[in-house]
């Protein structure tokens, strides 16, 4: 069936509540092992697991540190043979400063055309170089719990000197004592400890992020946007981390920026690139003057939050007060092209999207609207505007995903491709469960559509397929009994 048709099929379905070895070449040598527990594993459903991780997180909050290493060195064991998990589980790992935990996680992965470019990224980009000892691991993630949630940084700071040995060699103690400076206000420290990471460590993008943010409180405020524009030259094919550095980037312009009312509107983008539009639409809203040349700055990305959160109508109207005063903003076009698109008018919407992808060499948002909108016109431009996409962007996860879907010799392997590069990508584990269903891989199936089901849990595909494997699943016991 044309896979283009599916989705329209699928509305019509009546919903039901259904309910690595280590292949990885180039592991990390320097993190010391894990000692693994003997117990009797848990099977997690989606729910289940996502409550795990939140429970995690509070634990890590409240300062249960050594009570959150154990915890997750077990949900890692019980997650074997489920690799959205683990890598789940890695990257939270990751953010604590369990590296260890971090790599035993990615051992286990099984499937590594979707979990190559999280291990590898993460272990290159966020690894430290120093190998530490558990103890040393659990004093620095206190501190870090601390430092971030418990407004204790100079206890932090005294337990990082007092406790982690071989300071001097170590980049990520360096890097925490960094931190608390900074969170201190004692930025001459700051400025000296994260120099001292990264002089041990000087790939690491933490350090890079966090030396951005101190100079930026520093004296010389200006140079912190030339370390974060550097950051962004780095070609990752990992879309997590292109999100991470662009969050990192509005910060920066939104510490440096000395006219009040930029200040406002870069603090709004950070919100809205953070998934936070209450507080951008509140921040960008306080902005607005009777200045019109400057709200319309303002008014195209508000226009954006409101495209974001569904309201079309208040969408048009800020977008159209934009577009009278900046016929080219790259915000206000995108947002008049989905308005348009949204009410089925493609014709109109291609005038926008193609003005939008005309404004900037690397328009990737806008082109693949383009390439969407010719699509629904039936229009062959669509495939090779995708094909030059992952071309040009090797983050272009939406782009993979659509040729994905055009070709039945490519599919599996692209729309693993859409997933390894952004694994919070919804769409991609949706039709790779559909994939598996159709070859009959039912066990598989399965864990694609719970990864989607974690990720959104009201998506009605997700019910439509889950009926579909049952409905399947039922058949072949039949046909064994």
């Amino acid at each position: 069936m044309n896979k283009k048709i599916i989705n329209i099929l699928l509305l019509s379905t009546v919903m039901a509540g259904v309910t690595m070895s280590t292949v990885f070449a180039e592991e990390a040598s320097h993190i010391a092992p894990v000692q693994k527990t003997q117990y009797a594993k848990i099977q997690y459903t989606a729910k289940e697991f996502k409550s795990a991780l939140e429970s995690l997180n509070k634990k890590f909050m409240n300062l249960n540190v050594q009570t959150v290493y154990e915890d997750m060195s077990g949900m890692i064991i019980d997650s074997e043979g489920h690799d959205y998990y683990l890598m789940l589980l890695a990257d939270k790992a990751v953010s604590f400063g369990f590296y260890d935990l971090a790599k035993l996680a990615f051992s286990k992965v099984s499937d590594y055309d979707i979990a190559h470019y999280d291990s590898e990224n993460s272990q290159k980009l966020f690894f430290p170089k120093y190998n530490m000892k558990t103890d040393d691991i659990i004093t620095l993630a206190e501190a870090l719990s601390n430092i971030e949630y418990n407004d204790r940084s100079s206890e932090a700071i005294k337990d990082i000197l007092d406790k982690v040995t071989n300071i001097e060699k170590n980049d990520y103690a360096n890097y925490m004592l960094a931190l608390g400076y900074m969170k201190l206000g004692d930025m001459d420290n700051a400025k000296k400890y994260i120099a001292n990471a990264l002089s041990l460590n000087s790939s690491n993008l933490n350090y890079k992020i966090l030396q951005s943010q101190v100079v930026a409180s520093g004296k010389k405020p200006k140079k912190a946007n030339k370390i974060a524009k550097e950051m962004k030259k780095n070609v990752i094919g990992y879309y997590p981390i292109k999100q991470k550095i662009d969050l990192n980037e509005e910060y920066i312009k939104y510490k440096t920026e000395k006219q009040p009312w930029l200040k406002d509107y870069h603090l709004g983008y950070y919100y809205y690139l953070n998934n936070d539009n209450s507080k951008a639409l509140r921040v960008l809203q306080s902005a607005i003057s009777k200045n019109n040349s400057r709200n319309a700055l303002l008014y195209s990305l508000m226009s954006r939050i409101y495209v974001k959160n569904g309201d079309y109508e208040k969408a048009g109207i800020v977008a159209s007060k934009a577009y009278d005063y900046n016929v080219s903003n790259v915000n206000t076009l995108l947002s008049l092209g989905d308005i348009a698109y949204e009410n089925n008018k493609y014709k109109q919407a291609l005038k926008y999207y193609k003005k939008a992808a005309s404004t900037h060499s690397n328009a990737t948002e806008a082109k693949l609207k383009l390439a969407d909108t010719y699509a629904k016109l039936n229009n062959s431009k669509s495939t090779s505007i995708y094909a030059q996409l992952i071309k040009s962007d090797n983050t272009a996860y939406e782009a993979f995903y659509q040729l994905a879907l055009n070709n039945p010799e490519i599919e599996l392997s692209y729309l693993k491709k859409s997933v390894a590069i952004n694994p919070n990508f919804k769409d991609g584990w949706i039709d790779l469960s559909r994939v598996m269903i159709e070859n009959g891989n039912l066990a598989q199936a399965k864990k694609y559509l719970e990864n989607a089901y974690y990720l959104d849990g009201n998506d009605f595909r997700y019910y439509y397929y889950q009926s579909l494997l049952i409905k399947k699943t039922e058949e072949l016991n039949k046909l064994d009994k």
